[in-house]
């Protein structure tokens, strides 16, 4: 009678089994690393007057704060904010060219600490808040996201929905860029396009 041979291909299994696992691993690691490589150095830049949809209390103001652009969105102070009104929102479409992980940056003007912030939605994902920094008064960029915890914004090739909403009155919004570059930090006033 021939010995029983299982243990022997449980053993061969279980290496064949952990094998699998890691060149799965090692392409998964290749692929992620593909993914966000893909729009190195993509920065989409535009204007927030050029919203496809615009809802009041949001409105495009062309003066009363030098220094911006040009024109730009705004929701007055004292016009409102949620839960009191729900209403007020700007819509963005936005035209990927190549799949990425980007960092949302816009140029902002805040009344105050009560003035700070908005609402984004990026397609049907969940809101995230936007902004609540300490510089007033001026314009400045303000980025997402602000902690390494936070992922950057996954965008696949594409078409993609950005939609600011209502939070804070006494807001104002120049420009609006995304950039898969890490290491870009806008400084003044950025000019519309899609670059490399």
């Amino acid at each position: 009678m021939l010995p029983r041979s299982l243990p022997i291909a449980e053993h061969h299994k279980k290496k064949y089994n952990a094998r699998m696992k890691k060149i799965c691993l090692f392409y998964a690691v290749c692929a992620w690393g593909a993914y966000t490589t893909q729009a190195a150095g993509v920065k989409i830049c535009f204007e927030a007057e050029s919203s496809s949809s615009l809802e009041a209390p949001m409105i495009v103001a062309t003066n009363g704060v030098p220094g911006a652009s040009g024109a730009y969105l705004e929701i007055p102070e004292g016009a409102g904010n949620p839960p009191k009104l729900m209403a007020g929102k700007a819509s963005f479409s936005v035209d990927v060219p190549e799949d990425g992980l980007f960092t949302l940056w816009c140029r902002v003007w805040w009344e105050g600490e009560c003035s700070n912030s908005f609402t984004i939605n990026v397609d049907d994902t969940p809101g995230f808040l936007f902004g609540e920094d300490a510089t007033y008064k001026v314009w400045h960029w303000v980025k997402y996201p602000v902690s390494r915890t936070v992922s950057p914004i996954k965008l696949a090739k594409g078409k993609h929905l950005l939609t600011f909403h209502n939070r804070e009155d006494g807001v104002r919004l120049d420009q609006i860029l995304l950039s898969a570059d890490k290491r870009f930090v806008p400084v003044d006033i950025e000019t519309p396009g899609t670059r490399q």
